[in-house]
């Protein structure tokens, strides 16, 4: 058996909205699958089934709260125990008030397909609830922006602060449809050997600590600018509190010393997964290219995600194999 967490998602955080499951209790599931999604301060991200079995012992309903660490679920040998958490239901009471002629149902909102990288759509009838991320929904308050407006021009829930912008336009412009860039994807897998070999080498030979997440951003870096020929990269990151950090050009700094810090805007923005949960990154907001780096077994899972604005595809394929290729062969890449 395998306990299902609510995770941290890498952010200094005490709960975790679980947006919605995305197995049912009994479900057989593989490792890989994704499970639930949970909603962070910039997105909803799905995380993923750690082992193979079936889904059982649901504790934790759609849109609940749910500490960190708390057992929400688990992946067991079989299905017998696949129970779904339990629904409040009201107390009876003596000589209850009549009960509210139904209303009609509402027409349902028509809406379009999404970008690809994007979760399928979730429409919400008027007066329904929105799906939104919490920054999404704190901007949206300080501009005056409707989001429920945003199921009008086609835009999928839930709602992101890259999805923003379409309301933003559609002010500037009334009555014109609004056209944003698709968000698209590349994703890619290369082994684990070389980044540790580099840096269990730079320990013994040299005495110098290196950590493997240093090494990403420098070869994102490296592999962005070899892309796209810019002479000037930022990346940005979180580190291991949650802040986020942008750093320019971190292949030209030394593995072992830190990175030079910037205001400047980003370039790309960097998710270090390999430590956590999560395996790759479907976020769709499209507002910077976007690299997420995950572990399976002995390798890392690498997810890009771009926008025409961003890189054309031919940059951003040279870019994935650039970074991957560099992650399979540190050493030839740095002598």
């Amino acid at each position: 058996m395998s306990d299902i967490i609510m995770p941290a998602l890498g952010m200094a955080q005490d709960t975790g909205k679980l947006v919605k499951w995305l197995k049912a209790p009994g479900d057989p599931v593989t490792t890989g699958d994704p499970l639930f999604e949970v909603e962070t301060d910039k997105s909803v991200m799905e995380v993923e089934a750690q082992a193979d079995g079936f889904l059982t012992q649901v504790s934790a309903s759609d849109g609940d709260d749910v500490p960190v660490g708390q057992v929400i679920a688990v992946i067991g040998d079989t299905a017998d125990n696949a129970v779904a958490p339990a629904q409040t239901t009201p107390d009876p009471v003596s000589d209850p008030a009549p009960a509210p002629l139904p209303t009609p149902a509402p027409e349902p909102v028509v809406k379009a397909a999404p970008a690809p990288g994007r979760s399928a759509a979730v429409a919400a009838p008027a007066g329904g609830r929105i799906l939104a991320s919490p920054k999404a929904r704190r901007l949206a308050r300080e501009e005056g922006l409707v989001l429920a407006d945003l199921s009008a021009h086609g835009v999928p829930m839930p709602y992101h602060v890259g999805d923003l912008e379409v309301l933003r336009r559609a002010a500037t412009s009334p009555g014109q449809p609004v056209v944003m860039a698709a968000t698209r994807q590349i994703t890619a897998r290369c082994p684990q050997h070389g980044v540790h070999k580099f840096i269990d080498w730079m320990q013994t030979e040299g005495d110098i600590s290196v950590s493997a997440q240093a090494i990403f951003t420098s070869f994102a870096a490296a592999a962005l600018r070899a892309a796209t020929e810019r002479n000037e990269i930022v990346i940005q990151q979180a580190d291991g509190d949650g802040r986020s950090l942008r750093l320019r050009n971190p292949d030209f700094t030394r593995l072992s010393a830190p990175a030079h810090e910037t205001d400047d805007t980003a370039d790309l923005e960097l998710h270090d997964l390999t430590d956590g949960f999560l395996t790759s990154l479907r976020l769709g907001d499209a507002n910077l290219p976007t690299l997420g780096i995950g572990a399976d077994g002995d390798s890392y899972l690498i997810t890009f995600e771009f926008n025409g604005a961003h890189l054309d595809d031919d940059q951003a394929i040279a870019f994935v194999t650039g970074f991957a290729r560099r992650l399979a062969d540190p050493l030839y890449h740095l002598v």
